[in-house]
């Protein structure tokens, strides 16, 4: 009777010593500057007292901004595109080239291409003429964009036949997408590399776009020479959101297995400007964590 009862209060003093929670101490962690202003590729440094088992490092750089740890929305800024256009092969059917958008694609079939209800936004860039290379300038499509819809662009080669003008050859050496937030910064959405671009043809198989390189160096149409067959080619780029972002990122600079670090050099600051930096302390066991979170604001001059 009495090893039963010992048993018993084992048992209850085992139970109770396990449903017991570890506590963890929050960090003892600061982070001080020499000084608040620095000029474009200088080396920053910044000093540690204290402790912290892990430390996450934000710049303040676009991608790396503790304020937008959780964001996946933007909007306030503008949607646009540039695009880098040449035309040669001796072509003179100078308006063959046209740049189309919609948010109505269903899905990348030549069917679902030629249905959708597109709009043309030539007359919005620059164009080649000739063999010189060609930058269109920023495109707007703040009208054209819709809240929750992805935009998909392409590039519509009409070629006539013609005794007296040549198709010619388009090479588009360049392609970029991004959103420009209400800041002023630029944030990538998509490039010539990884735009997703399928080809369609839908009248004459004999042209067709195609992209030369790996990675991709430019985009390419043979429109043909005079009297050519009449041709319709499109080139249309996967979904592109320009509202859904990624949230940012820090970098872990400190472990709880690593040595504890005592100072930590950033030169990652290419652009002038006002940078918020974070540091962020962090203690943790298998039951809980707690963080301290340290921020100065530093100056990036030219």
């Amino acid at each position: 009777m009495i090893m039963k009862y010992i048993y018993i209060v084992l048992l209850a003093f085992t139970i109770v010593s396990c449903s017991k929670e570890m506590d963890v101490k929050a960090p003892d962690f600061d982070v001080q500057l020499e000084k608040l202003t620095y000029k474009v590729g200088d080396t920053v440094r910044f000093n540690f007292s204290g402790k912290a088992e892990n430390i996450t490092f934000y710049s303040g750089m676009p991608g790396a901004d503790y304020e937008y740890r959780d964001r996946t929305q933007v909007e306030g800024g503008v949607p646009q595109i540039e695009v880098v256009t040449q035309y040669g092969g001796g072509g003179t059917q100078i308006n063959s080239l046209r740049l189309m958008v919609t948010t109505e694609l269903d899905q990348l079939t030549k069917e679902a291409v030629l249905a959708a209800n597109w709009t043309d936004i030539t007359s919005r860039a620059v164009i080649a003429k000739n063999a010189t290379v060609t930058q269109s300038g920023p495109i707007d499509v703040s009208d054209i964009l819709q809240p929750g819809k992805s935009l998909f662009f392409a590039l519509k080669f009409v070629g006539a036949q013609d005794p007296n003008n040549a198709g010619g050859n388009w090479i588009i050496p360049g392609f970029n997408a991004k959103y420009i937030l209400a800041d002023g910064t630029p944030l990538p959405i998509a490039n010539l590399q990884n735009a997703g671009w399928q080809p369609f043809d839908v009248i004459n198989s004999a042209n067709t776009w195609y992209s030369r390189g790996t990675p991709i160096l430019d985009l390419v149409i043979i429109g043909g020479g005079k009297n050519a067959p009449v041709s319709e080619d499109w080139y249309v780029t996967r979904p592109l959101n320009f509202t859904k972002v990624s949230p940012d990122v820090g970098l872990p600079i400190q472990y709880i297995a690593g040595n504890s670090l005592s100072r930590y050099d950033f030169a990652g600051y290419t652009r002038p400007g006002t940078y918020k930096v974070t540091f962020v302390g962090t203690n943790v066991n298998v039951d809980a964590q707690k963080s301290v979170v340290r921020q100065l604001e530093i100056t990036i001059t030219p």
